[in-house]
C-alpha cells in the first residue's frame, strides 16, 4: 500500500525537476540563418573554434560548439555576441591590424545583433 504514494511523488517529483531545469539542458540546434552564418563563418569562426590557436579566443566563444549550451548559457552568450557587434569590438584592433578584410561592416554588426537579440527572444519566450 505504501509503494503506490511513494511512486506518486517519485513521479512528482522527476516532472517537476524536468519544468524546473529545462534551462540546464543543452539547446538541440540553434538556428543560423545562412546569411548570419555566412558572417560568422567567414569573420569569426578562425578565432572561435575549437581548433583555434587563441586560448582566449576559446575561452570568450566557441561557435561550433554552441548547440552544447544550456538555454540559459546560450542567451548569455547571444547577449554577449549582440554586444560586441553592437560595439564594433571584435574583430580587436591588434589583430585587424594585421587582417583588415575581417572587419565587419556596419551591415555584418546590424544583422549579427538582430540575429542574436531575436534569438535569445524566441529561448525565452
Amino acid at each position: 500500500m505504501l509503494l503506490y504514494p511513494v511512486a506518486l511523488i517519485a513521479i512528482a517529483v522527476v516532472f517537476q525537476s524536468s519544468i524546473l531545469f529545462e534551462g540546464a539542458r543543452s539547446v538541440e540546434e540553434v538556428d543560423i540563418p545562412e546569411n548570419v552564418k555566412s558572417v560568422l563563418d567567414n569573420k569569426c569562426f578562425g578565432c572561435h573554434n575549437t581548433e583555434a590557436k587563441s586560448d582566449k579566443a576559446k575561452d570568450k566563444l566557441l561557435l561550433d560548439k554552441l548547440d552544447d549550451l544550456s538555454k540559459a548559457k546560450m542567451i548569455s552568450t547571444l547577449g554577449n555576441i549582440s554586444e560586441v557587434a553592437a560595439e564594433g569590438s571584435m574583430p580587436p584592433e591588434k589583430f585587424l591590424e594585421q587582417k583588415p578584410e575581417k572587419k565587419l561592416t556596419e551591415e555584418e554588426q546590424k544583422l549579427l545583433v538582430e540575429w542574436a537579440d531575436n534569438t535569445s527572444e524566441e529561448l525565452l519566450n
